[in-house]
């Protein structure tokens, strides 16, 4: 691929994907859950639950992206949608991918080192290496390898939330039985945020999870 078509392509890729999006959603009447509770349960709107995540590079933060530790509630998803967490590895794979072919497309920029040898009157040219070794190519490549991984995994910020959300509903409401009629709110911010250009989401992701959640609790004969 020659610099102008990679250069091209990253930004119909910055175009498509970096824009801040915003979700609301809220289940209706397809979900799984009785409209009534027949006096049987005690409900009550739960407090909201508040999650942030977010990436570096494409790569979920190791840190605020486990808030819970791996350990699991319940898994629920958006009206049929689910809202997972995808497997840190691979954002770490294209990663690599992308740094190996920033480096060889660096080099191709820069040239091949030429020689001149004289041999019977006659000059001679010829190429000997690449003019930049590979070690230094992989590094001034890194920040255009992290901007291709981060539009990428344009979602990698959001890795995790429904896994932390559900864990903190039930860490956090242990006497509700069961958990209703979710509504939440999804926040996404890239580059063009808010109407403006933030160049520090060309490597960040910053994500924003909230749910209103309501909550039935068993009444149970004394």
């Amino acid at each position: 691929m020659n610099s102008r078509l990679l250069l091209f392509s990253i930004v119909i890729l910055m175009f498509a994907t970096s824009c801040s999006k915003k979700y609301l959603v809220s289940t209706g009447a397809h979900d799984n859950i009785p409209l009534l509770f027949n006096g049987e349960y005690k409900t009550e709107n739960l407090k909201e639950v508040n999650v942030d995540g977010n990436a570096f590079w494409g790569i979920p933060s190791f840190r605020k992206n486990n808030q819970n530790n791996h350990k699991r509630g319940f898994l629920f998803t958006f009206n049929g949608v689910e809202v997972g967490k995808a497997k840190r590895i691979f954002p770490i794979l294209t990663m690599i991918g992308y740094s190996f072919g920033s480096a060889t497309l660096i080099q191709t920029i820069a040239g091949k080192k030429t020689r001149t040898e004289n041999f019977g009157g006659f000059s001679y040219e010829y190429e000997d290496g690449n003019k930049i070794s590979f070690i230094p190519a992989l590094l001034l490549g890194l920040p255009l390898a992290g901007t291709l991984n981060n539009f990428t995994w344009n979602s990698a910020a959001l890795s995790g939330a429904s896994e932390t959300m559900s864990y903190r509903l039930v860490e956090e409401n242990p006497n509700t039985d069961v958990f209703f009629y979710p509504k939440y709110e999804v926040n996404k911010m890239n580059v063009f945020s808010e109407g403006k250009v933030n160049l520090r989401y060309l490597w960040f992701q910053d994500a924003n999870l909230k749910a209103k959640v309501s909550g039935a609790t068993l009444i149970r004969s004394k």
